[in-house]
């Protein structure tokens, strides 16, 4: 795959990511289960202040760093729902699609 191909699929999945946002926000179910996490994020806080702060950093940066592994999951899993996708759609269709 070459740059400005890779370019524009990071500019179309990014494009979608955010349209898969706008549609989020009117999920009542989804919006319930951000109202939970708000309060469980002061109960967490509240716990977090009774370890000594180098305990409190270790935590939050582990924490941090699971979201950070997951949002690499999830766009590797969206690119290959891609390419299936496309693939799919060449076998269907009865053209070959090279991804």
């Amino acid at each position: 795959m070459n740059t400005m191909t890779r370019d524009a699929l990071r500019s179309l999945i990014g494009a979608r990511e955010d349209l898969a946002l706008k549609e989020l926000e009117q999920n009542l179910e989804y919006l319930s289960v951000c109202k939970e996490q708000k309060k469980t994020e002061e109960m967490v806080e509240e716990l977090l202040l009774r370890f000594e702060k180098p305990d409190r950093i270790a935590i939050r940066r582990h924490y941090e760093g699971e979201v950070h592994k997951s949002n690499y999951e999830i766009k590797a899993a969206y690119i290959q729902g891609l390419r299936d996708c496309f693939l799919l759609f060449g076998f269907l269709s009865g053209n070959e699609v090279c991804i």
